[in-house]
């Protein structure tokens, strides 16, 4: 009795089915599949000291890594750039 219970308390307050979530996961995950099957054409990268030949979805990889890393120290920055200030407000 305790069970069932549990189930019309789950099926009355919306909770039955498939999570949210999960179906966006799986979208995105398929639209990733399907953007990377789809850019293998080779291109050319020209930078500073080097060329480089590669396809076009490992060029989009490699500026999204740089973005990410540059992102990450920015933030990182941005952060102790705050705590600093507020020490010195909190001490001064």
């Amino acid at each position: 009795m305790e069970q069932m219970r549990n189930n019309e308390t789950n099926a009355a307050s919306g909770r039955s089915g498939p999570n949210v979530m999960l179906i966006v996961t799986g979208l995105l995950i398929a639209f990733i599949v399907v953007f990377v099957l789809k850019n293998d054409h080779e291109t050319e990268i020209d930078f500073m000291l080097f060329n480089w030949t590669t396809t076009v979805r490992w060029s989009i990889f490699i500026a999204l890594i740089i973005g990410i890393v540059l992102d990450r120290t920015a933030s990182i920055w941005w952060r102790r750039r705050g705590r600093r200030k507020a020490e010195e407000k909190a001490n001064g």
